[in-house]
């Protein structure tokens, strides 16, 4: 593999390290495990001083087995294998792998967006329920607040001084206005009964139709044809 590289461009550990976004020590650990796979102590060139240099094909063939040992089970020296025992003869199957995992990582991508979207919608769809919720609790506070401004306006007057006439129809007042929120919290009390009660009916018919839509369904697949009866002359004919 040293001499393969007599003519070509060879790059120094720290600028190889650099392009493949690792430290020098990682370089040296990745390029010890190559040379252990291919059984060759001299698969990088080096200089005088030893240390090795990396043609522009070593890079990538560094950047497969990095890529391999991170996104597949496997151990450091199972990536060398399978990178570095065909790296000479079957480039192209090594481009095509790494061309199918894009892909794959492409598809991965899509689902989680599909995903994603679907969350969002059933979260705007609870927070309208939620919005909608508040909104008639607000309105049922305003009724109750009015109910109880009436009730001090009533205790109000009823603290001055008054005649027994006065108090009689004040008292009958308080009467009426007792017995007014008392029916129309009644009646809003039986209007979300009500409410409630047409919604469970509307589930149960619900439920009913698809029981019978289901036994209609299993009738209709069970029903054979009836065989057409023949005469017993029919044979003479035939």
């Amino acid at each position: 593999m040293a001499s393969d590289h007599n003519f070509e461009e060879l790059e120094a550990p720290a600028k190889t390290a650099e392009e493949l976004h690792i430290s020098v020590a990682t370089l040296r650990k990745y390029s010890l495990i190559v040379e252990k796979v291919t059984g060759n102590k001299d698969y990088y060139e080096r200089t005088k001083q030893k240390s090795r240099l990396y043609s522009a094909k070593d890079i990538e063939d560094l950047k497969a087995f990095r890529a391999l040992s991170k996104n597949a089970d496997l151990t450091l020296q199972e990536a060398a294998r399978q990178i570095f025992a065909v790296s000479d003869k079957k480039t192209e199957e090594v481009k095509k792998a790494a061309k199918m995992q894009k892909s794959v990582a492409t598809n991965t991508a899509i689902v989680d967006a599909d995903q994603v979207v679907k969350l969002l919608t059933m979260l705007q769809n609870t927070i309208a329920s939620q919005n909608k919720a508040i909104e008639d609790l607000q309105k049922q506070v305003a009724r109750v607040e009015a109910q109880n401004k009436k009730l001090i306006d009533r205790s109000h007057q009823l603290a001055e001084p008054e005649s027994e006439d006065s108090k009689e129809k004040a008292n009958n007042k308080d009467q009426e206005a007792a017995k007014e929120i008392t029916e129309e919290q009644k009646s809003e009390q039986e209007a979300h009964e009500e409410i409630l009660r047409k919604a469970r009916e509307n589930e149960e018919k619900r439920r009913k139709q698809q029981v019978e839509e289901n036994i209609h369904r299993t009738l209709a697949q069970m029903q054979i044809r009836p065989k057409k009866k023949h005469h017993w002359w029919d044979r003479f004919f035939k």
